[in-house]
């Protein structure tokens, strides 16, 4: 293969992967021979006398590629080999380049961790190839860690149980929403849904996975998609989960819990576990951008005990409308959004209506 077309062929397939090699050899004149067959194929070559040396340079800048000899005064290539292996460098690809051609030696060298072992014989074809494929091994290690760190990150981030985001995620992601909301005076609503197998005692009424991703895909079908989106929140009892409405404010959540318990109360009905349901509402105070700043875990409290409120006067309303006014974070009841004295989420209607179904049947408290 020419030495331009491997060196736009590598450009190509390594992307971000900078085209540098260096190169360890105690003979100049091998050194220098070397170093301009690659510079002519649009490499950027740096060059060192032994191991040592090349460790330095190491230091101040990675080189992808090191193409070293083996006999060297001060540090030989072998324990070059093995001092980048220790410091755990697998981003290197080092070839040894040597007069030294036994099959022993061919079995230190990969023992030591070299990644191609060749001898001064080879011709310049062979040579380009080698470090094409170098780079091509580099490129493919890069795209398998990312793949792998974008998996772990993904776990991270998605509720295994569920297929909501992760409560980390859930309070990274609503701190985001809620500085852009405030930034650019728009409005900002979270729904908690409490989820629990009705009649199950409080440590084991969680639903099972199989029933979580239902409950999340039901929600998933009535909020706006690619805008609205859903996360798990850690809780003693049951499963809870916060849908975060961006552009939506205290007037319209009722209306979207509403849907979604319209969509719950026929998911529910189509399996043979009882669920309960209970909902909560915050949203960001209408006071322009100069409100004062909210975080994400206050305004999911502040849903919270919406949600643990029975929808009319009494210490709960009471402790969650202390709560809104405390951490600027509206509910219902402060909005005038009452209904004969009851909160419209919590109004008669809608308690009968979030009772536990099973299947075939609704149940009644």
């Amino acid at each position: 293969m020419k030495a331009g077309v491997m060196a736009t062929r590598l450009s190509v397939l390594t992307r971000a992967l900078p085209s540098r090699i260096l190169v360890v050899d105690d003979d100049e004149q091998d050194r220098e021979l070397i170093t301009r067959r690659l510079t002519a194929a649009g490499f950027e070559v740096r060059h060192a006398s032994h191991g040592q040396e090349a460790l330095e340079v190491l230091d101040r800048q990675w080189y992808p590629l090191v193409i070293t000899d083996w006999h060297m005064p001060v540090m030989d290539g072998l324990a070059l080999t093995q001092e980048l292996r220790a410091r755990g460098s697998d981003d290197t690809y080092i070839i040894m380049l040597t007069m030294r051609d036994a099959s022993n030696d061919f079995e230190q060298g990969y023992v030591a961790g070299v990644d191609d072992y060749l001898t001064k014989k080879v011709s310049d074809p062979e040579l380009f190839a080698r470090i094409y494929a170098a780079f091509n091994t580099l490129a493919l290690r890069r795209s398998l860690r990312e793949a792998q760190e974008a998996v772990m990150e993904q776990s991270v981030s998605i509720d295994a149980e569920s297929g909501a985001f992760s409560h980390t995620e859930l309070q990274g992601r609503l701190l985001s929403e809620i500085r852009r909301g405030q930034r650019y005076g728009r409005q900002l609503a979270v729904i908690t849904l409490g989820a629990r197998v009705e009649g199950a005692p409080p440590n084991d009424c969680v639903p099972d996975a199989t029933t979580l991703k239902g409950v999340v895909q039901a929600i998933d079908a009535t909020v706006r998609a690619h805008v609205d989106w859903i996360g798990r929140l850690e809780s003693p009892v049951g499963a809870v989960f916060a849908v975060v409405l961006p552009e939506a404010g205290i007037t319209e959540a009722p209306l979207v819990k509403e849907r979604m318990m319209a969509a719950l109360t026929r998911y529910a009905g189509s399996i043979p576990v009882p669920l309960a349901f209970s909902y909560g509402v915050a949203a960001l105070e209408r006071d322009g951008n100069d409100s004062a700043p909210v975080e994400a875990g206050e305004m999911l409290n502040v849903a919270e005990h919406c949600r643990g409120c029975p929808g009319h006067s009494g210490s709960e309303q009471l402790a969650a409308v202390q709560r809104s006014v405390a951490t600027h974070a509206g509910i219902v009841c402060r909005h005038g959004y009452v209904v004969d004295s009851e909160c419209v989420l919590k109004s008669p209607a809608a308690m009968r209506a979030s009772q536990p179904f099973t299947a075939g049947s609704r149940a009644t408290r």
